[in-house]
């Protein structure tokens, strides 16, 4: 009988061995994608009225980092973010009244607090946040808890700090919107390539790929795309673009595997831009089928790719300021399973 399967198979045309090879992975390949899609519907922020403590954090999150991010600019604008803070604002009493005065919701009063005193020194009416915020601030046990908004960095300490020890090196990068707009030579954005491939990846296929643009027209067209990067996009010195090779993973099983290499790679880029003293931003791909499409024509990038994340990349003053960008407390992120039994 396999005998016979054999022959059967080689008499067969090619086109439809390929026909029943596509037949057969999308069969296993559909039920996976459907638990997915299950798994993320079901347990993800998408559907405001759960109540999930995480997504409420989440929310909290992203618009106190908005305002961290525009107080990072080189010239913020005064009065910036009004929408942002009410919406902060807003999203900050629910959560303190329901799981008390807690991480994130500390660091937003201190990211409002900042946004208040840059806001004070250009003559704008803050009266009516500041009452918010001292309400908020009532709930906190100590005012070190708020901490948040921007940190003042000098180019020479940073230096000092990235000679220091690993812990020192990757402590000072921090995500830069303000650069100088000096050029940057080929040859570093090779040289930085070449470090981040000691990445590892999944039985060493390193799928991953580096899209370099420094012309400014073309940077301008996929900055607008991502559109996360308003403000200081434009004083980039080069858009860099990772991509992994999706013709590298050869199970249904890998399906996620280009996000975790590609990831894991474009933060060894950072690190090795940050080593030659440039900064950089990673500038999220969260994005649709649309957005996709259109980036992928004005890059030039090849339909078996996977756009993982672009990164702004620039020279730096020699002051500037970051999003201070607080932690998480280390009991939310670490769990030690030593004495727990096999199930």
């Amino acid at each position: 009988m396999a005998t016979l399967k054999k022959m059967i198979w080689h008499i067969m045309p090619n086109f439809t061995h390929l026909w029943i090879r596509n037949l057969y992975f999308a069969v296993r390949l559909i039920p996976n994608a459907c638990y997915d899609t299950w798994r993320f519907f079901t347990y993800s922020g998408l559907n405001k009225s759960r109540h999930y403590q995480g997504e409420q954090a989440a929310r909290i999150t992203m618009a106190y980092h908005q305002l961290e991010k525009g107080l990072s600019f080189a010239s913020p604008r005064p009065g910036f973010g009004g929408k942002t803070v009410t919406r902060l604002i807003s999203a900050i009493e629910p959560f303190v009244s329901r799981y008390g005065f807690i991480p994130p919701a500390t660091t937003a009063v201190g990211v409002l607090k900042s946004y208040i005193a840059f806001n004070e020194l250009n003559d704008i009416d803050m009266s009516e946040t500041k009452r918010s915020v001292e309400k908020l601030e009532s709930f906190a046990a100590r005012t070190e808890d708020c901490a948040g908004g921007v940190v003042s960095i000098d180019l020479m300490q940073l230096e000092q700090n990235r000679a220091a020890g690993f812990k020192h090196f990757f402590n000072s990068r921090y995500s830069i919107r303000h650069y100088s707009g000096g050029e940057i030579p080929d040859e570093h954005i090779i040289d930085a390539t070449q470090t981040a491939q000691k990445t590892p990846s999944v039985c060493n296929r390193q799928s991953w790929k580096v899209h370099a643009f420094k012309n400014k027209s073309v940077m301008r067209q996929l900055l607008e795309i991502q559109s996360g990067n308003r403000g200081f996009g434009e004083q980039a010195s080069a858009v860099l673009i990772i991509t992994c090779d999706l013709t590298r993973f050869v199970h249904v099983g890998e399906r996620f595997q280009p996000w975790i290499d590609g990831g894991m790679f474009s933060m060894s880029l950072c690190l090795a831009l940050h080593d030659l003293g440039y900064g950089t931003c990673c500038l999220n791909w969260s994005k649709e089928y649309g957005d996709d499409l259109a980036l992928r024509k004005i890059a030039g990038i090849d339909p078996q790719e996977q756009v993982i994340m672009m990164l702004t990349v620039g020279t730096l003053p020699e002051h500037f300021q970051a999003a201070r960008s607080i932690r998480r407390p280390l009991g939310e992120i670490l769990q030690i399973h030593a004495e727990q039994e096999a199930r």
